[in-house]
């Protein structure tokens, strides 16, 4: 009798007992379980990854069109404006032996307003190539150097960009008057130096090339800030994928 009342007393509290560890470990594995699903949600899924880099590269793009594109982005900027080409660095220097200073300023200037005309049609050809852009492509760039992106444009847009920005080019010469400072050089040249006018280059390709070329260093240089800024990354999305 004594036995059956002991099992008795002690029965309810073993039951309780094991009923208050089962608990906690429901509610350990509940956590477990949030903490995992945290985590799955936190990473980036492979169409995700290629939205923040279509996202990265639309704000590169657009910011790098925006700052060229007003006067003086390119003319006031060191790192992208447009110099003599390398067959005029001594007419440049003809001219201003001569006196010509303010002509030879004038020439470099019209050049890099040409230029500034020229980049602010560009922007639908980044926002075409950032629609095309595959899934695949996106976790190649991800993996990539800092400019994988930019590089991508550059492979992938860079023919037609060049064939949308050099009639703008050719036309944008003559509205700010490079062709009209580029006679004016040859017609002093040839009373000082008329060697030097001889094989003069072709001005409209030297500044659709370096107009490109300024282009894509800017958009080079916010994809880099991008992954390697946190405060670059202005969404969610951004920091997601770069963070």
């Amino acid at each position: 009798m004594l036995k059956t009342f002991l099992m008795l007393c002690i029965l309810p509290i073993c039951i309780a007992y094991s009923c208050a560890i089962q608990a906690d470990w429901r509610d350990k594995l509940k956590e477990a379980a949030q903490i995992v699903e945290e985590q799955k949600s936190d990473k980036p899924n492979q169409k995700e990854v290629a939205q923040g880099l279509k996202q990265a590269l639309e704000n590169g793009s657009d910011k790098a069109v925006t700052t060229l594109g007003k006067t003086d982005g390119f003319y006031k900027d060191p790192s992208v404006k447009i110099l003599m080409p390398p067959e005029l660095l001594k007419v440049d220097q003809t001219l201003r032996k001569i006196g010509q200073n303010k002509l030879a300023d004038e020439f470099i200037q019209t050049m890099n307003r040409a230029a500034e005309l020229a980049v602010k049609t560009t922007l639908n050809i980044f926002v075409d190539a950032i629609k095309k852009m595959t899934i695949i492509d996106a976790l190649t760039i991800l993996a990539g150097s800092d400019d994988a992106a930019t590089r991508y444009f550059e492979r992938t847009e860079g023919s037609r960009l060049h064939g949308t920005i050099k009639p703008i080019v050719t036309d944008a010469t003559k509205t700010v008057g490079v062709t009209k400072v580029y006679k004016k050089i040859r017609n002093r040249l040839r009373f000082v130096a008329p060697s030097l006018t001889n094989n003069l280059p072709e001005l409209d390709e030297y500044i659709t090339q370096k107009t490109m070329d300024g282009l894509f260093l800017k958009i080079a240089e916010e994809e880099g800030r991008i992954r390697k800024d946190p405060v670059a990354r202005t969404t969610d999305l951004l920091r997601r994928v770069f963070g």
